[in-house]
């Protein structure tokens, strides 16, 4: 049996000004499971890292086709890290990020791994997964995230 993923709206709203920093991203969702709240992410203030480009095309058109890209067709053989959940304002590692390893297998694709990293400390490990996703229908919702 293979899992189910689907992508849903995450709105994040700001701390301290939530007109500044309100970002509308996706949510990662498996098998009826938020990855969102599963990892932890909402307690690190995180968004998720493709935007939404229903509310910010510009940012989505600038991230999603590459972040889209690293969780389908270009997975390396042997897999790669891939960031799910990042810091709403940069986007970068530095400040801290919740990533998957995500490899190819015969049946489609695989998420494991997941960790909360932050480029300077040792990755800290999270008790999730792993989720294996029939192809097509993987492919099916990622491709969604993208802007034309």
């Amino acid at each position: 049996m293979t899992d189910q993923i689907k992508i849903i709206a995450l709105r994040r709203i700001g701390r301290t000004d939530p007109q500044k920093l309100e970002r509308h991203s996706f949510d990662f969702v498996v098998n009826g499971l938020s990855l969102f709240e599963a990892t932890r992410a909402v307690e690190f203030d995180m968004c998720g890292s493709l935007s939404n480009p229903q509310f910010e095309r510009e940012i989505a058109r600038r991230v999603n086709k590459r972040t889209s890209a690293m969780l389908t067709s270009d997975v390396p053989a042997g897999g790669h890290r891939v960031a799910l959940f990042v810091c709403p304002e940069c986007g970068g590692f530095a400040c801290g990020a919740i990533t998957a390893h995500v490899s190819r297998t015969a049946r489609g694709v695989q998420w494991s791994a997941f960790a909360y990293e932050n480029g300077s400390d040792a990755a800290s490990q999270l008790d999730l997964g792993p989720f294996e996703f029939e192809w097509a229908a993987y492919l099916s919702e990622i491709e969604r995230s993208k802007v034309d």
